[in-house]
Parts: structure tokens; C-alpha cells; sequence
């Protein structure tokens, strides 16, 4: 199988960033691929949602399932204001094949799934599995960006990595379930911005101020700014932006928790491709 795909091993790493420091999640990613892609993933006879309703194996002609340890801020992780605004983009793609989207939940907080689907209007199944018998089926990768997978038919692997956190995974998954349709689509015209905070001290509140400018030919009209958890925020200097105008979104960050860290923030417009900014950084101990 492994050389049945090395092709797929090559898009992948394209879509991955480039910089040195990342040269070690690339080999990572490009093993977990040439592993993954082909293999079939396991499901139970039955799945319980967090709304108590018991769901089969999917039969849809793609299915996208995102898998989540117990591990850390379940919601943060989720970050499912992403993942509705993902599958609306899928919809507009997808034509005539039907998609399904499975996101399954180790975690012992059915109240919290619960809130958080409700919240989030999420349309999505969302399964209860604190058993964790999912993982013990398919014995997942460590790394949680390798732990989605965009399944055919028949539940084999055909891309892999989490599509609303990394564009370039998300326009790999738009073009194989369109079957390439989605080249062209407003989807990649989308600009990403990105900003490193370095080091910052745990409980610190960060600012970074992106300059943008309308280079269209059409007023901005801001609908909407999400981000993937509440230790994030951002506002916009205006929200009806017209042609050749300049404006900012200030990006605000603060957190406690030590380690590695990567949020996003998205501006949603009228009638116009989404643009994201996506933060990182590291988090450390004041005393460090």
C-alpha cells in the first residue's frame, strides 16, 4: 500500500508550512500519511451521540471523522464554529455526493458536549465514546492533527490532517470531494495571515494588529468574527470597508496553560472569501 500512494505523501507536505522549525512535524506528518492513506477505519456496530441517539457506521460517499483524547479543553480543541463554517464550504463543493461529518469525543463530559453542540448549532453527529473504544479499534496517531481523516466509501483513508485548522488540508479534503471541483471556488482566493508571539508569560495578555486593505473592487461588509476559543479575540476597526480603503483587526491572546499554542481567527464577509489569521507562540512559566 505504501507504494501504491507516494503522490499523496508529496500534496501533503505541500500543504504544510515550510520553515525550518517545522521540518520535524513534516517528517512526522509524511510518515503518518504514507501509513494511513488506504488504510480502512474501524467503527463499532452502533454509536451513541451526546443526544442519546444510537447512529451506524457511516454509508455516506465520504465521511470525515475527527477523533479527540481526553486530553485538555475539549471545546477549545473542537473549535466547531470552524468546523460549521468548513462544512458549508463542503456543501457548496460536494455536488451530488453525500458527506457525512463524525466528530467523536473521549472525554467523561456529556454536558458539556451537550452545551457545546447546542451552542454552536452543531449539525454534525457528535459521538459519546468515554470508553474510548474508537481509538482502541484503530490505535490513532499520538499527534492530535493527525487524528481526522477523510474516509471514501467503503471507510478507507484518503486524506488525512484537520481541515480548519490548516487551509491548505482544507482545500485537499474540498478538492477530492468534489472530485476537483473545488479549483476555482472562492475557497482559493482565501487569504491567511499568520503572526508568532514567541515566548509569552503564562496569564499574559498579547496584541498583535494585522493592516489589511480592500483591493477589491466591492465594499466589505464584515458579517461575523469567530475564533477557535475564548482565550482568543479579535475586533475590527470598521465593519463596512469600501474599495482601496485600509482597516485592522487587532488579535488579543491570553492563557495559562504552559506549552506550544495555535489559534485562528477568521473574518466572515458578505458575499466574499473568509480571511484567517492564525496565531502561535509559546507559553511559559513567569519564573522561566
Amino acid at each position: 500500500m505504501k507504494r501504491i500512494f507516494p503522490y499523496l505523501i508529496i500534496i501533503a507536505l505541500a500543504v504544510l508550512p515550510a520553515s525550518s522549525c517545522k521540518k520535524s512535524a513534516r517528517d512526522v506528518y509524511a510518515e503518518a500519511v504514507e501509513e494511513w492513506i488506504g488504510k480502512e477505519i474501524l467503527f463499532p456496530d452502533s454509536m451513541m451521540t451526546v443526544t442519546g441517539e444510537m447512529i451506524a457506521p457511516p454509508t455516506a460517499d465520504f465521511t470525515i471523522v475527527s477523533y479527540y483524547d481526553s486530553i485538555g479543553c475539549t471545546g477549545c480543541r473542537m473549535k466547531l464554529p470552524f468546523w460549521n463554517e468548513f462544512m458549508n464550504k463542503v456543501d457548496s463543493t460536494k455536488g451530488d455526493n453525500s458527506v457525512e461529518l463524525i466528530m467523536v469525543a473521549a472525554a467523561d463530559k456529556l454536558k458539556e458536549l451537550k452545551h457545546l453542540v447546542k451552542l454552536n448549532s452543531f449539525s454534525g453527529n457528535m459521538v459519546y465514546n468515554p470508553d474510548d473504544c474508537f481509538n482502541r479499534l484503530n490505535s490513532f496517531p499520538d499527534v492530535a492533527e493527525l487524528q481526522t481523516f477523510l474516509l471514501d466509501h467503503d471507510h478507507r483513508v484518503i486524506a488525512m490532517g484537520n481541515p480548519v485548522t490548516n487551509d491548505g488540508i482544507g482545500k485537499l479534503y474540498l478538492s477530492k470531494i468534489g472530485d476537483n471541483s473545488a479549483d476555482g471556488q472562492d475557497i482559493s482566493q482565501e487569504k491567511v495571515y499568520e503572526f508568532d508571539f514567541g515566548k509569552v508569560s503564562s496569564g499574559e495578555k498579547v496584541s498583535h494588529v494585522f493592516k489589511l486593505h480592500n483591493e477589491s473592487l466591492d465594499t466589505l461588509r464584515v458579517l461575523d468574527i469567530i475564533t477557535s476559543c475564548e482565550c482568543t479575540s479579535g475586533s475590527i476597526s470598521t465593519r463596512i470597508i469600501p474599495p482601496g480603503s485600509g482597516y485592522e483587526l487587532t488579535a488579543d491572546f491570553q492563557d495559562t496553560v504552559p506549552g506550544e499554542f495555535f489559534r485562528t481567527i477568521s473574518i466572515l464577509f458578505e458575499q466574499k472569501p473568509d480571511i484567517q489569521f492564525e496565531l502561535s507562540g509559546v507559553i511559559i512559566n513567569k519564573n522561566n
